[in-house]
């Protein structure tokens, strides 16, 4: 049944409240404002040549004057897109690639070939956040991408880079636009953004998004709900100060899809052979039984910041995140029918085990802390722009004593059958908690009009303990890292930007505390270092276009096991995990160009080429071998037309390929190469009174191709394969008054 959030009906009538007309704001500074420097509002998107994003961590110069490898995804291009998902957005990204998003579950990223991790990887308006909640577009600006080691901006994180989500703040003139969407098989959504400023000197600000939807996807069997509100509010105070707050909450349920896996065609218990894609529709998660993944989370963030004079400020910020999760499914895992156990994998006839699962009331928090300098000075003819901070974060799972992972009995793709539910918690569950302090210092220090140095470094205390819900097993240990980087940038000409960096980012790991695996369960590995060197270009075009290209070079080293042997040589069943027991290579080219080709016409084309390769390892038959579920080259083009013959008339293509990818760890099996073309149109009529109507029809996967587009491997070995979504209409509309 559909629920709706009581807080949703109050910002409603918030948001209804009549404003008075407002005009934008201007840069210059009032009497008891001489100016924020972060404070800036702008009427539209800045154009690709004058982007900033926050996430570099470095300079409040544009991406294109910055050395770093950054991409901004604009809410604007998601709606044109019609695209509800992270997945989808990033389609266009060819660095960035998925890792088990389907249907009804959190998706996960990975960027040049390394997964992210979703607590550490994650950022909401550069705070840390979990990410092991689905993501609510409503309510975000923009998608910052950092690509590569991200030491300098975290101080424990994968090295593959960053995502920041940056929120929709209040606008100058009064915003009032509702959004009603129907897709795939009556998947609706409701959504409403509304915004302005009011109050003497228009000193209040606000921003209040609310959305409601229902969802029948593609996938049968796959029903699902969700309610989101929002609201961010900011007050002008005297003394050049700005104070601003903001929350938001989610609650979604949806029955998930899981993925396939190989089949074992000749019966040795090992799965070698890539089936023919199946009918994405198929969903192996509908059993009676089958419940819905559930997630309901709330983060809400506190600001104040003051500036001190028209080159300095200070602030400090808080955030808090809580997440409760209900994780159940009826999973499809290996198969006991063979004659020799397959995992993982699927029998050859596609049969498979089937677990219920099930983890209720899981609780993930976040708390964090900063506080933040920030300003301008010179020394002789340099000019510096520093940035200095202590920052502080609490992270912490919290389960319920026992899960249930209950086999319940066999399977089939192709012939479904109905078996018993056995929801019964047998397996104990394991607390973690993590803390981190951080301090960090940056200078970017330009040397006249053409060179620059961009220096930094962040010094990270970390704290990490866990154990089991009975108290057994317990470990705590604590680890203390310095992450620095370095760029040299310069301008051969105007517009120009030629740059070399080189920076470190560093990971910890804890033993799993299985004694019955590991000889040397529960045990604190010493930290891993990844190091990336970069070299780069950056062009401005005419028309704001940008050119850029990156040159890059990641080694990551990682913990690998060791097995035990006997007095005889013989294997006994349990290894030896040991840090740094093999490494791998990810380097290649990221070419990217967004244009005006002509003033009706805008383009934007990406392409990487990526070998990522493992250079060490335990194991010498791997060295060599390519990563997992990373293709060699990926391209996307992205186009939209502004149609001349009819006013408010747009056009936009996009068509992706990507290169075949290996999914097993001794590149036995590969994916093919795949390519996808989505299109869609949108009208904007407008009215004499400034109302305006916006008309939007789209079309994914417009040729129904059929392929598996991932195979990701998860952390316990799973190896499961991914289906595209087959072809699939959606229509929406936008009132704006």
């Amino acid at each position: 049944m559909a629920r709706t959030h009581p807080m949703i009906p109050l910002c409603a009538l918030l948001a209804a409240l009549p404003v008075a007309p407002l005009r934008a704001q201007t840069s210059a500074p009032t009497a008891d404002a001489p100016g924020l420097p972060e404070v800036r509002v702008e009427g539209r998107a800045a154009t690709p040549d004058r982007e900033r994003a926050s996430v570099g961590g470095l300079s409040d110069a544009p991406v294109a004057e910055t050395p770093q490898s950054i991409t901004i995804l604009r809410a604007a291009t998601a709606r044109e897109l019609g695209v509800s998902s992270l997945s989808s957005l990033i389609r266009s990204e060819t660095s960035v690639g998925d890792s088990y998003n389907t249907v009804g579950y959190v998706e996960s990223l990975q960027i040049r070939g390394f997964l992210l991790d979703n607590a550490l990887n994650y950022r909401r308006d550069g705070f840390a956040i979990s990410n092991h909640a689905p993501l609510a577009l409503e309510n975000k600006e923009s998608i910052e991408i950092l690509k590569g080691v991200s030491g300098i901006q975290s101080g424990t994180s994968a090295p593959g880079g960053l995502v920041n989500y940056v929120l929709k703040r209040p606008t100058s003139d009064p915003l009032r636009e509702v959004f009603f969407g129907l897709s795939e098989r009556g998947s609706m959504l409701a959504h409403g953004d509304f915004g302005g400023r009011f109050g003497e000197a228009k000193r209040f600000g606000y921003r209040i998004n609310v959305a409601a939807g229902e969802r029948s996807p593609q996938a049968r069997n796959a029903p699902g709900d969700r309610r989101f509100v929002s609201g961010f509010f900011d007050m002008r105070l005297p003394g050049n100060a700005l104070l601003e707050a903001e929350f938001e909450h989610q609650d979604l349920r949806q029955r998930s899809v899981p993925g396939f896996g190989l089949l074992d065609r000749d019966g040795d218990g090992r799965a070698e052979t890539l089936p023919a894609p199946v009918n994405p529709r198929i969903n192996l998660n509908a059993q009676p039984w089958s419940l819905p993944f559930e997630s309901r989370s709330t983060v809400a963030s506190l600001r104040f910041q003051q500036a001190l004079s028209a080159q300095w400020l200070y602030g400090v910020r808080y955030s808090h995140q809580r997440i409760r999760t209900n994780d159940r499914l009826a999973f499809p895992d290996g198969c006991s029918a063979a004659a020799n156990y397959l995992y993982p994998g699927f029998c050859g006839d596609y049969s498979f085990d089937v677990y219920d699962f099930r983890s209720e009331n899981e609780i993930r928090s976040t708390n964090a802390a900063e506080a933040y300098l920030r300003g301008e000075f010179r020394t002789g003819p340099i000019r510096h722009e520093l940035g200095a901070g202590v920052k502080s974060t609490r992270y912490s799972e919290r389960y319920e004593p026992m899960q249930a992972y209950n086999w319940v009995g066999i399977g089939n793709v192709f012939s479904p059958v109905v078996l018993p539910e056995d929801p019964v918690p047998r397996d104990l569950n394991t607390q973690r908690d993590a803390r981190t302090r951080e301090l960090y210092l940056t200078d970017t220090m330009r040397f006249g009009a053409d060179w620059s140095l961009w220096l930094g470094v962040r010094h990270t205390r970390l704290e990490r303990s866990s154990a089991r819900t009975d108290g057994s097993r317990a470990t705590q240990y604590d680890q203390s890292f310095t992450t620095p980087f370095g760029a040299l940038g310069y301008r051969p000409w105007q517009g120009a930007l030629a740059y070399v960096s080189a920076g470190s980012g560093v990971e910890s790991e804890v033993v799993p505390n299985r004694p019955t695996l590991f000889t040397n369960a529960g045990m604190a590995l010493p930290a891993l270092r990844s190091r990336q060197a970069e070299i780069g270009f950056k062009q401005q075009m005419p028309g704001a276009g940008l050119l850029s290209a990156a040159l890059f070079r990641v080694t990551k080293p990682w913990s690998d096991d060791l097995p035990e042997l006997d007095a005889s040589g013989t294997p006994t069943g349990r290894s030896t995990r040991v840090a740094d027991g093999r490494e791998a290579r990810h380097q290649g080219l990221e070419l990217s160009w967004i244009g005006r080709p002509t003033p009706a016409l805008t383009v934007q084309a990406q392409a990487t080429f990526l070998d990522a390769t493992t250079t060490r390892s335990v194991d010498p038959a791997l060295v060599g071998k390519r990563t997992t579920n990373v293709p060699r080259v990926s391209t996307s083009l992205l186009s939209v037309w502004q149609v001349p013959t009819v006013p408010g008339l747009s056009w936009t293509n996009r068509l992706i390929w990507s290169g075949s990818k290996p999914v097993t760890r001794d590149n036995g099996v590969m994916l093919p190469s795949y390519w996808q073309l989505d299109t869609a149109f949108a009208w904007r009529q407008r009215s004499t009174q400034g109302s305006a109507v916006t008309w939007r029809v789209g079309i994914d996967n417009v040729f129904d191709r059929r392929y598996w587009r991932d195979a990701p491997t998860q952390y316990w070995g799973g190896i499961y394969l991914l289906p595209a979504l087959p072809r699939t209409l959606r229509g929406s509309v936008t009132l704006s008054f």
